[in-house]
């Protein structure tokens, strides 16, 4: 089966001694088809070894960078390897017959050839060894998932057997730490499998239940993507879960329903998307380009919906909670970037030749002259200052007569823009490769400076609320810039393919690319408070509500809102927090013996449920006695719905705190479970509220659903649910009102 990668970059690194075979290797890998890079962005480093390279003090520095890539070493005449730098002595090396030069070159063309996606994810892990490291070998630092942790450690295996690059240092510790919590982990959820094993047969049940509409059904779309029997179709698509767990619930025999609440108590303690705009649907041809959130709770952003076929750009307004266009307005071609005012009445509008002031109340355009032609993204201040960051130059002007005039100097590139919460602006630009400027985006003036080396990919955002900057560091971590300060690396390690990245309130970042998951970090302690956009394939772009926590997640095919988990808060006087292991309220009462609870309910008995490995540190009951939240010194919390509509008590959420700080008390707000650390932050438990009955669990359902829903993904889902849940079928969006 022929294998479809990346053709890697490969560069040389040889001395002046060794020139003529150097150039007889590159017009080689040349003819060859490999792409011949610099040191710095390669991910194959071919090292011609000669006795007059070994004494070379720049050929010895250059050698000394590459650590961190797939090394392919080349003797060329006899020099011994023991002259060699340390870290080369290890490897596989290639040597070279002056009188048959092509047989040695042919091996340095298999070497380069073979997958360089095993160096980029070793760059990975290194940076994520180094983070580990820094946090004194913290348990939150380690990888939590056991299938990725063996992936790692197969890898690693990988590597050594080939020979290639060196994999001595952190990064095998790491590795093998992580492989070692995660197989723990494993082996006391495997004692647990109830909760498992209830949630799998329901997917299974639903599957059967789809799979002869799923055989009829051509092309994709949810109803084709169903993983029969794997409980990760939960994670990665709850909203259409719930939808077929629903009907399980309303139509099913016992056992059905019994499998269904199971499986809908897991589906409910997960983030779940807000859904986005579904364009297309009568035949038009439409693209969409950009979104804004509105300020206010009803949800509502302004997009931008281009018709293909004529280019003419049209302001829609969007209801994200109904997913329906309430209308559309015609504004010509040529216009791009989109922002909305903190009044929710003004929006403006980036075009080549002017900006565009849409009042939204009367649906009226403005047109703003601007005296360049350029593609600029466009911001609004809280005072109406109207911001143009073109791709190498801050404009600025007024939203009521425009009078846009240049402010600071040229820079390189644009990384981001935003308006703060003072009522002013920042952007971040590059200056050049790995230099990172924070500019006040109303004057021009720089605020703070990075000079760092150069990432593979430059990626970085601006604070809403503080004046800061972040950036992906070359080293694989989010670097922080503040006026005054040094620049500094947070410890934060992220992915090595980072595009994209945004920061929200209370020290959160956003971190995304086109080939990864986008997850939601806090700098404070590197804790990953989850995973966003997980519906939105191939990301570019990330944009932050400055009104809120809501993110917009844009790629190629498509758009989709989601609301940002929150981090933790302080202890409020209303918060019902507890540090005992027993208690009592309503008709229950519970008390901890090491990992277990035994559960009394008046009328029904008394049950023992096996929640931890580690004994329980703290435990509460819901004011009402329906739900028990319990935790462990090591930072796992469970959450227990006791009074169901069947009888049984079951689990509803497992979480561990974020940075894996231990807990020392929790409690209820509310029908919220609440968990208190160490150092006073309270955070609220990831739970399923109300779902001790089945109307409760069916309202919590209708509650977390966002958007429409296409025919094809309506097409297995029965009247009776679709009424229950008030879920409605995406319509075409609205003709664009003539102007």
């Amino acid at each position: 089966m022929p294998v479809n990668r990346p053709v890697p970059g490969v560069a040389l690194v040889a001395v002046a001694a060794d020139t003529a075979v150097e150039l007889s290797l590159r017009d080689f890998l040349d003819n060859a088809g490999l792409r011949l890079v610099d040191d710095g962005s390669a991910d194959v480093v071919v090292v011609l070894v000669s006795t007059a390279s070994v004494d070379d003090t720049d050929w010895l520095g250059r050698v000394e960078q590459c650590k961190d890539v797939r090394l392919v070493p080349v003797r060329i005449d006899k020099v011994r390897t023991s002259r060699a730098p340390k870290h080369l002595t290890s490897l596989n090396w290639v040597s070279m017959d002056p009188a048959s030069p092509v047989t040695a070159f042919g091996a340095v063309l298999a070497a380069a050839l073979s997958d360089p996606e095993h160096i980029r994810a070793l760059r990975d892990l290194r940076g994520q060894a180094e983070a580990w490291l820094r946090s004194g070998r913290g348990r939150e630092r380690l990888i939590d998932d056991h299938r990725q942790a063996e992936e790692a450690r197969e890898l690693m295996a990988v590597l050594r057997a080939d020979g290639y690059i060196d994999t001595s240092g952190p990064a095998g510790e790491f590795v093998e730490a992580s492989y070692r919590h995660t197989a723990r982990a494993r082996t006391a959820k495997r004692r647990r499998r109830t909760f498992g094993t209830a949630v799998a047969v329901v997917m299974l049940l639903v599957a059967a239940a789809a799979l002869p509409r799923i055989l009829k059904t051509r092309g994709t779309d949810f109803n084709a993507l169903v993983s029969f029997g794997d409980p990760a179709t939960a994670r990665v698509m709850p909203e259409w879960m719930s939808l077929q767990s629903v009907s399980l619930l309303l139509r099913g025999n016992a056992q059905q329903r019994m499998l269904a609440r199971q499986a809908l108590a897991s589906l409910l303690s997960v983030p779940w998307s807000l859904g986005g705009p579904t364009l297309g649907l009568d035949g038009r041809r439409e693209a969409l380009d950009q979104s804004a959130s509105l300020p206010g709770g009803d949800r509502r952003a302004v997009l931008m919906v281009r018709d293909v076929p004529t280019g003419v750009e049209n302001l829609a307004l969007y209801d994200v909670r109904t997913g329906s266009t309430l209308w559309q307005i015609p504004l010509g071609p040529g216009y791009m970037t989109v922002d909305a005012a903190s009044d929710g009445r003004t929006v403006v509008v980036a075009g080549k030749r002017d900006v565009a002031v849409v009042d939204l109340r009367s649906r009226t355009v403005r047109r703003l002259a601007r005296t360049e032609s350029a593609n600029a993204t466009v911001r609004i201040t809280r005072h109406s200052d109207v911001i143009l960051a073109e791709a190498h130059q801050l404009l600025v002007g007024s939203s009521s007569n425009g009078r846009f005039h240049p402010v600071g100097g040229r820079y390189d590139g644009l990384l981001s823009v935003e308006t703060t919460s003072d009522g002013g602006a920042r952007a971040l630009v590059t200056a050049g490769p790995g230099r990172y400027r924070l500019l006040n985006a109303l004057t021009g003036a720089v605020l703070a400076s990075a000079d760092t080396d150069e990432p593979i990919l430059t990626a970085g955002a601006v604070a809403p609320d503080q004046e800061y900057a972040v950036f992906a560091g070359a080293d694989r971590q989010v670097w922080t810039m503040r006026p005054g300060r040094a620049p500094a690396p947070t410890g934060v390690a992220v992915p090595e393919r980072t595009t994209t990245m945004g920061v929200l309130a209370k020290g959160r970042v956003v971190v995304g690319g086109q080939d990864q998951p986008t997850h939601v970090i806090r700098l404070a302690d590197g804790g990953d408070l989850g995973v966003v956009c997980r519906d939105v394939p191939q990301l570019n772009l990330l944009t932050m509500s400055p009104y809120g926590d809501m993110v917009g997640c844009q790629g190629p095919y498509g758009l989709a809102f989601w609301q940002a988990p929150a981090g933790p808060r302080r202890a409020l006087p209303g918060d019902r927090l507890r540090t005992e292991t027993r208690a009592a309220a309503g008709a229950a009462t519970v008390r901890s013996s090491g990992g277990s609870v035994r559960i009394g309910l008046t009328g029904h008995g008394a049950v023992t449920m096996r929640l931890f490995t580690a004994d329980v540190s703290a435990l509460a009951l819901s004011p009402d006695g329906s739900q028990l939240v319990a935790s462990t010194a090591r930072g796992d919390v469970t959450v227990v719905s006791l009074l169901t509509s069947d009888g049984y008590a079951r689990v509803v959420a497992e979480w561990h705190i974020p940075g894996g700080r231990p807990p020392v008390a929790v409690g209820w707000s509310g029908a919220a479970p609440l968990v208190r650390t160490a150092d006073d932050e309270v955070w609220e438990v990831p739970g399923c509220p109300g779902c001790t009955t089945d109307s409760g669990i069916v309202a919590r359902v209708a509650e977390r659903l966002s958007g429409c829903w296409t025919a094809r993904q309506l097409k297995n889902v029965d009247g009776g649910t679709r009424r229950a849940l008030g879920v409605t079928q995406c319509r075409p969006l609205p003709e664009p009102e003539k102007s």
